[in-house]
């Protein structure tokens, strides 16, 4: 397995979790712990995350007892390898299996069916935006490994009929999104767009489908995460709680 050497990693503390990641070319960002936070939990379930990088989301839901077990898939070999370190170093092992596999040619019957599936996909085409020199970087953004219709092909093969598949994503290619859910037999069910104030347009959406499911979609208020420059209380609860409050939760 190949490794980041411990001069080139840092410690990133969040929730009660100890979080080892790459010094440049990878970062938690907001949107992890916003897709950790919009995942429902199903405690007596086991779930799927799809290009888990060093395994936040997975390890949040974790610590949170959102699951059963939860399989993380990521194929960059590095990040894998950080994966399988925090999982360990958190005494998480017992929880989240990590699992370092191609997302595009996942074997179904290597896993159990699941009730939910959450990602956060890379969002760029290959030949978009400016290359970059760190080649994590590049590929956690980029749709070298497959884009969010190789995502949203692999959580349906993945889920009973009727789970659940969540992500996270950018408002610019939301149709691309949508185009992906449809033909792969999701149903939009709730969609969050998340903006840093009242006065800055949408920086990512989070997208709950079910498979299978009928046509009904319910967009919750917009997420703003400042309020008069400082912590929106939304945003605050979220951090605090994991979750989102309930206005976003139904209708």
């Amino acid at each position: 397995m190949s490794g980041i050497s411990d001069k080139n990693i840092r410690t990133l503390k969040l929730f009660d979790l100890e979080i080892f990641e790459p010094l440049s070319g990878f970062s938690t960002g907001t949107d992890a712990v916003l897709l950790s936070a919009f995942v429902k939990g199903r405690p007596s379930e086991a779930a799927v995350e799809l290009g888990a990088g060093t395994g936040v989301v997975s390890l949040i839901c974790a610590v949170k007892r959102k699951f059963s077990h939860i399989y993380s898939v990521e194929i960059q070999k590095s990040l894998f390898s950080l994966l399988v370190r925090n999982t360990e170093s958190n005494g998480l092992s017992e929880k989240v299996v990590p699992v370092c596999a191609d997302v595009r040619h996942l074997c179904p019957a290597d896993f159990p069916k699941v009730t939910s599936v959450f990602a956060n996909p890379p969002y760029m085409k290959v030949s978009s935006g400016k290359s970059s020199v760190s080649e994590l970087r590049q590929i956690s953004r980029h749709e070298v490994f497959g884009g969010v219709t190789e995502f949203c092909f692999a959580a349906a093969k993945l889920l009973k009929t009727g789970g659940r598949f969540y992500t996270v994503y950018r408002p610019d290619r939301l149709e691309t999104l949508m185009n992906a859910l449809k033909n792969s037999g999701f149903s939009p069910k709730r969609m969050t767009f998340v903006s840093s104030s009242g006065s800055a347009a949408p920086s990512c959406v989070l997208t709950e489908a079910v498979l299978n499911g009928r046509e009904s979609l319910f967009v919750t208020p917009t997420l703003f995460l400042k309020s008069n420059e400082s912590e929106s209380p939304d945003a605050a609860y979220i951090y605090e709680n994991d979750e989102f409050p309930d206005k976003f939760q139904k209708p």
